[in-house]
């Protein structure tokens, strides 16, 4: 008897939980579904004049070099070549996981960039480029932080130049850290417009 009325406890316990937690889940759904709904932005954002990098600037730096110390390394580094791409700067996981972007999405994706979150420019062809610091040991330890320079331009247009990396099916374009000392004002080198 004793085993029966636990049981059966347990069981309601079980129900009541089930109901709050199904009740918590249809609010937060109701919340995702209005935000799914609200405006998006439809078109590019209008370009604001901003240049990250120079073709002189772009090539692979010494301490990259450095770091390719397998044959397969400086081959995967050969491949790469000097360009400039024009595109919405986004933060990428909330682009790939929810299709999230442009003026809307700026308070949720500036948090996730500057809580280390990758960045992306999304270019007029709907083309994803991964921003890296080309820097090899700058990044490596710390010393490179793009999040900086591209948080304030999320959801802007803007041109940047690098070193561009096609590997399956995965676009990367790596800035160097040289071109954005000073908090988005890029070094000499780079300019802004």
């Amino acid at each position: 008897m004793r085993t029966r009325i636990v049981s059966v406890v347990l069981l309601v316990a079980l129900a009541i939980a089930v109901g709050v937690a199904a009740s918590h889940n249809r609010n937060a759904l109701d919340g995702r579904l209005a935000e799914s709904n609200a405006p998006k932005a439809t078109s590019t954002p209008a370009p604001v004049n901003i240049h990250v990098g120079t073709p002189d600037s772009a090539g692979w730096s010494a301490t990259t070099y450095e770091a390719a110390t397998a044959e397969a390394n400086k081959k995967v580094l050969a491949s790469g070549k000097a360009a400039t791409v024009t595109g919405e700067v986004v933060d990428v996981s909330c682009y790939l996981q929810l299709g999230k972007r442009g003026e809307a999405h700026i308070p949720c994706g500036s948090k996730c960039i500057e809580h280390g979150q990758p960045i992306g420019l999304l270019d007029s062809d709907e083309k994803l480029y991964i921003l890296f610091a080309e820097e090899h040991h700058p990044r490596r330890d710390g010393q490179a932080d793009l999040k900086k320079v591209f948080a304030p331009l999320l959801a802007k247009t803007v041109t940047v130049t690098g070193m561009m990396i096609e590997m399956k099916d995965y676009r990367a374009l790596f800035v160097r850290v040289t071109d954005l000392v000073g908090g988005g004002k890029p070094a000499e080198g780079g300019t802004k417009k």
